[in-house]
């Protein structure tokens, strides 16, 4: 009789170990929900999923990404769990085509990634891989059975996710959708006016919002970017314009220059992690604004954009070159600033024959 009770106690163990795993996904969810109910701001909502979801699945990052109306670009939100590694800051925009998320739209399924070192499958992997990322699950976000975001889980160690995982992560993404939809619509209404329809950054119209420091400062404020700026003393431009842009349209049609631009545009991005401020100011030029930033911090970041830009290249794989005017000066007026980051931009595009790697400053 003892030896048929321990076989029938045998028996059940699996069965209890499942059962209180699963105990801990409905718990872990229910405080969840309960964190999320009241809350229509994606960076809190994200915040509550790191802190009741880490412990069950072990992550580096973590962001919610939502598409905008005509599904060419989405606003990202992210969280790291380890201090000092890099992450897109909250508010970013992303271009969709060519990218994970797009194929998630399109197939309406989750995308799993766990070996971004031997396997790039879209746009956005190497950049990813550089950033000591492995393992990447999206996630779709559905309302009324279309994808309208994504969830993505990032680990620095390959092979990382286990199916429990991603089951997990799953559910957690139903029961965030509803949340989630409402806080897109929210940031629709704001971004449908100051963001450019191709590349997804700000449009010049944005730029003429912003005069001085009270209202740059009130800019970031409205427009989904997280900071925590109070007041400003100095900024730092960047007149950035795509050599030969001319010639490459008249070479290869405007539709593959509209899609040089959109990857020059996630160059920037990626160069530039927790600076949201990039505008595009018309046709190839660009200028992105760093408050406080020192005139070293700002040398730094155009030689990284150019260094990108080279190194990464266009959809087609060639390299970009870029010139760069940068100013760096106590705030003044905003429009001559800009002037002289574009002068400076214009003697730098001059002198390229003599240096490929010289950034001019004013």
């Amino acid at each position: 009789m003892k030896t048929d009770r321990r076989k029938r106690e045998a028996l059940t163990l699996p069965d209890k170990l499942s059962l209180e795993q699963e105990v801990a996904r409905l718990r872990a969810i229910n405080q969840l929900l309960h964190a999320t109910r009241d809350s229509l701001n994606t960076t809190e909502i994200l915040s509550a999923v790191r802190d009741k979801i880490q412990p069950l699945v072990a992550f580096d990052r973590i962001g919610l990404l939502v598409a905008e109306p005509k599904g060419k670009y989405c606003i990202v939100h992210e969280l790291v769990t380890k201090d000092g590694l890099i992450c897109s800051a909250p508010g970013d925009i992303m271009p969709i085509e060519h990218t994970a998320i797009e194929w998630c739209f399109r197939e309406q399924r989750t995308h799993v990634n766990q070996h971004l070192r031997e396997k790039h499958e879209f746009l956005e992997d190497p950049f990813l891989y550089e950033q000591s990322i492995q393992s990447i699950v999206r996630v779709p976000l559905f309302k009324t059975g279309e994808a309208f975001g994504i969830m993505t889980v990032k680990s620095m160690e390959p092979n990382h996710f286990s199916v429990d995982d991603i089951s997990l992560l799953e559910d957690v993404a139903v029961h965030l959708s509803a949340s989630l939809y409402v806080s897109k619509l929210l940031m629709e209404l704001k971004l449908q006016a100051t963001t450019d329809g191709l590349t997804g950054v700000f449009n010049r119209r944005a730029l003429h919002m912003i005069h001085d420091r009270e209202s740059l400062i009130s800019f970031m404020d409205s427009f989904v970017i997280d900071h925590t700026i109070e007041s400003i003393d100095t900024v730092a431009v960047l007149m950035i314009d795509l050599d030969e842009f001319k010639l490459y349209n008249d070479t290869h049609g405007h539709d593959q220059g509209d899609l040089r631009l959109v990857a020059f545009t996630q160059i920037l991005r990626y160069a530039t992690p927790g600076h949201q401020l990039i505008f595009r100011y018309g046709g190839d030029e660009f200028v992105i604004l760093l408050p406080n930033a020192t005139n070293i911090e700002a040398h730094t970041i155009a030689s990284k954009i150019r260094q990108s830009a080279l190194k990464l290249g266009d959809h087609r794989g060639e390299p970009l070159s870029v010139s760069i005017g940068v100013t760096h000066a106590p705030w003044e007026e905003l429009s001559r600033l800009i002037r002289s980051a574009d002068a400076a931009m214009y003697i730098q595009k001059k002198r390229r024959h003599t240096s490929s790697s010289e950034v001019e400053f004013s």
